[in-house]
């Protein structure tokens, strides 16, 4: 970290090409193969707890705007560009966090994004739009 934007990349079933974890006990797999986190969730934590950070920080592969990742919920489907993805769970921040404030993992604990499974794979570009799709 930090996760930096590419011009282009295929999202699998495992995840972003290029992203690969170590840890893949904790981190990645199949249900967990691509992270989300906000422009929203940035802005917060700068004006709320003084933690100014860059999209990418977090470790997400997606970094949104304009969907309230606070009202998603396990099982809601979200299209990036030509790519389906479907929340699985909240995601739990890790201890590499720490590396970029000591408050941070406390502050995002109920604010931490969501990590998703990929339904229909596809490459995406930074700009691609990203949509809530009808239960």
């Amino acid at each position: 970290m930090p996760k930096i934007p590419v011009a282009v990349a295929l999202v699998s079933r495992d995840g972003v090409a290029g992203d690969w974890q170590t840890n893949r006990k904790y981190h990645g797999g199949r249900d967990r193969a691509v992270c989300l986190f906000s422009q929203e969730l940035y802005a917060w934590l700068a004006d709320e707890h003084g933690i100014a950070l860059q999209p990418g920080s977090i470790g997400e592969n997606f970094t949104t705007a304009g969907i309230d990742l606070l009202a998603l919920r396990k099982g809601d489907r979200l299209r990036v560009g030509e790519c389906v993805i479907e929340i699985t769970n909240v995601r739990v921040p890790c201890k590499n966090l720490l590396q970029w404030h000591p408050r941070l993992l406390q502050a995002i604990q109920d604010h931490s994004g969501w990590v998703a499974k990929v339904i229909e794979e596809a490459t995406v570009r930074p700009g691609d739009t990203i949509e809530l799709l009808a239960s």
